[in-house]
């Protein structure tokens, strides 16, 4: 009686919970923000170090010392002080993650970073050892900054991130973010285009009379001058696929484009990104609108006057090595032509007047020093026109602007069912309220069934992170399985203990629930009704004595749940974690026989390990049960398409369990994608026989095709007792 009231205390408890999210009060609306853009210089020369006379790429040669490198970040941290501003673009931070960690502590903000060229990796151990150099925003808290894609412009094949970093040449990306101002999504770019030193013929001239360039033998030098024109078309397609993904964003919101883009405003490169007409930049405007004669363009590669450009613009490495002939052009061009290189472009929904100011910035030379071998641009915008004609995103539910549908057929053979077939439909605001419906009808010839209905209002998908008063779902799931096996309960049932029979159960569910952002209660109904008879055609050994007692039982009960939910995405996450907590009470009479409580927890975690964006899910947790006697019918499974994919489908039932599982999501082609991943889970008679002996694991690969409501799930399992394929909907979690 005590667990009873124990299970009941827990679900009251539940249902209060829910009473508790309150509304947060309204920020006030922004009118400006402060932008800028800096590259920081990761001081490293991209060469080799020579040991016992043999090159090795083990180590990265560094210009400076690491006390010299400390103070050049003593001094970015004084400038942006100084400046202020609500977001920050930076380059070739190195190491990435570390950089970015610090200096978004020491100022306070809110950072997101991208590891770009990082050579061959896993974690911090690799080679170079001292390349790991990214692209870093940072944002003010209250922008709540979130990472919204990393985008490759040009490079080898190759996996980026923090954890794994595998390629053997240079690449160029875009890290992508997206922050709220005045409830309007407004998109990042941060760009670092690659460097090409300058294929005008009088430059070549220059460099060929220089001691470097006369040591080159003409055939060389052509191939040299040859080896640079491909290098200046490779950052003019990098302009151009800019462009496009630019172009590709949601056209409805403003998007601001800042970074090193290695180009001059009159190079062939910044013509591609500014011609389309949708991209401005801020310091050119604001050049045009206040000087009474032509602009002076302002630069931000000082040739003359930053003591930093001295490293890179002479003639050989860190060691004191001569540079090769492609090093050495491009060294040259470095300590011959101070230019403009960096940019803050505004694109398409913003206007040359919202442009309050723009400056060259982190230009200020402290005890000889400079902050790095750029300088940065600097840039006020009013955004408060922007923000009044943009669509919103509030904090509370919206209806989608349109009806969206999607349909998958299904057809498979199994042995033991038949053939099968069937469909799948989801139907997203079908009358304007941001309901949904999923269908699924599904059939055998030898008879196994599965209708499933879902009305969920509002959506699940469009109400995850919001605020909402109420929310209402309906389940009816009757899913008959002609060939269900029982093999006896514990962790040491027997494989040949197998006995069939045929599982009949039909479920519907009644939910409330009210969300807080990212805090959600719920709490409601359920009746279930489970017939368990014998399978048409005898298998297994009925006699045994761990066949189950079959018939038919059901259950009425309430249920309730608390979660923590922080994932981008309910349909396909790929960050955030989910904390779950949750309870059931089957009194026993009324609509129902069966009498027991059920108390359940669940932790789930996504992360994006490496791009092309692949992400690391887990999830681990457990439930039991509370009750004496109960039929197998109540008793809690495990194998199956949800939670051990190589066991048989309930290969495991007992009062207590317990499951692990671990996927690694990664790309194929368009909508496709792959899986591989670990299941492992144990079943005990109680709590209180808990151990960490006895686990089943399960290895799996499966495949994903992205549809934009729903995900088609195809899994291979591998079991030590059997191999299974299974095909379902949706995530495994």
């Amino acid at each position: 009686m005590k667990r009873h009231s124990f299970a009941a205390a827990l679900i009251v408890s539940v249902l209060l919970s829910t009473s508790l999210a309150l509304a947060q009060p309204p920020s006030a609306p922004a009118s400006r923000l402060r932008v800028a853009t800096f590259n920081v210089w990761s001081g490293l020369d991209y060469q080799g170090t020579k040991t016992a006379g043999l090159r090795s790429i083990l180590k990265f040669g560094e210009y400076e010392s690491p006390e010299r490198r400390e103070q050049r970040f003593a001094l970015l941290v004084d400038q942006l002080r100084a400046l202020s501003p609500d977001i920050v673009f930076l380059q070739e931070a190195n190491p990435t993650g570390p950089y970015a960690a610090r200096l978004a502590q020491t100022l306070g903000y809110s950072e997101i970073h991208q590891v770009e060229n990082g050579g061959v990796k896993l974690g911090p151990i690799g080679f170079p050892s001292n390349l790991k150099v990214g692209m870093v925003i940072l944002a003010r808290p209250s922008l709540h900054i979130r990472r919204h894609d990393v985008w490759k412009l040009s490079g080898p094949a190759g996996l980026l991130g923090d954890a794994v970093s595998l390629h053997f040449g240079e690449m160029v990306t875009c890290l992508v973010a997206k922050i709220v101002v005045n409830d309007t999504p407004v998109y990042l770019v941060n760009v670092h285009l690659a460097a090409a030193a300058s294929d005008d013929e009088s430059f070549v001239a220059k460099f060929r009379d220089t001691p470097e360039g006369r040591r080159v033998p003409g055939t060389e030098f052509a191939e040299l001058i040859t080896e640079n024109r491909e290098r200046n078309r490779r950052q003019q397609e990098e302009a151009r696929k800019l462009v496009r993904l630019i172009d590709g964003l949601p056209s409805d919101y403003p998007v601001i484009v800042a970074g090193d883009f290695n180009a001059e405003p009159e190079s062939q490169t910044m013509q591609t990104v500014l011609s389309s007409g949708s991209s401005f930049d801020a310091l050119s405007t604001v050049n045009e609108r206040t000087s009474d004669g032509p602009a002076v363009e302002a630069i931000t590669w000082d040739a003359q006057a930053n003591r930093n450009v001295a490293f890179t613009g002479r003639p050989f490495n860190s060691a004191g090595q001569a540079l090769k002939p492609r090093a050495a052009l491009d060294s040259f061009f470095d300590s011959a032509i101070s230019r403009r290189l960096d940019y803050i472009l505004l694109h398409e929904r913003f206007r040359p007047e919202d442009v309050v100011a723009a400056s060259v910035a982190f230009d200020k030379q402290v005890d000889g020093l400079h902050a790095s071998d750029h300088y940065g641009i600097v840039t006020d915008i009013d955004i408060s026109r922007v923000t009044a004609e943009s669509p919103k995103e509030t904090d509370t539910v919206v209806a989608p602007d349109t009806f969206k549908k999607n349909a998958f057929p299904m057809a498979m053979w199994d042995p033991n069912a038949g053939f099968g077939y069937g469909a799948k439909a989801f139907l997203l605001n079908p009358f304007g309220q941001s309901e949904s419906f999923d269908l699924t009808a599904f059939q055998t010839t030898k008879g196994d069934r599965w209708y499933r209905f879902v009305f969920s209002l509002p959506d699940l998908e469009t109400r995850r992170g919001k605020k909402y008063p109420l929310a209402v779902d309906v389940t009816v799931d009757y899913d008959k399985k002609i060939s269900s096996n029982f093999f006896g309960v514990g962790n040491q049932s027997r494989l040949s203990d197998r006995v069939s029979y045929t599982r009949e159960p039909l479920t519907g569910t009644l939910a409330l629930s009210r969300g807080s952002g990212r805090t959600v209660g719920q709490a409601g109904v359920k009746y279930a009704t489970i017939s368990m008879e014998p399978a048409a055609a005898k298998t297994g050994h009925p006699t045994l004595s761990t066949a189950p007692d079959l018939g038919r039982r059901s259950y009425a009960s309430l249920f309730g749940s608390v979660s923590y939910d922080s994932r981008d995405s309910y349909l396909n996450p790929s960050e955030g974690k989910v904390l779950l907590a949750e309870g059931e009470f089957a009194p026993g009479s009324g609509a129902g026989t069966v009498k027991f409580g059920r108390v359940a927890a669940w932790f789930q975690s996504y992360t994006v390990l490496f791009y092309p964006k692949s992400v690391l899910a887990v999830r681990f947790g457990g439930q039991s049960l509370i009750g004496n006697n109960l039929p197998v019918h109540v008793l809690l499974p495990l194998g199956g398409a949800g939670d051990l994919r190589g066991s048989v489908m309930g290969r495991y039932v007992d009062n207590s369990c317990a499951l692990a599982n671990a996927e690694l999501r990664f790309p194929l082609v368009g909508r496709l994608a792959g899986m591989v991943g670990m299941d492992a889970g144990v079943v005990w008679s109680s709590l209180k026989q808990a151990t960490l002996k006895g686990w089943t694991t399960n290895p799996t690969v499966g495949l994903r095709y992205n549809l934009k409501t729903f995900v088609v799930r195809m899994d291979v399992g591998f079991g030590r007792e059997s191999t299974r394929f299974n095909l379902s909907f949706g995530h495994l979690f």
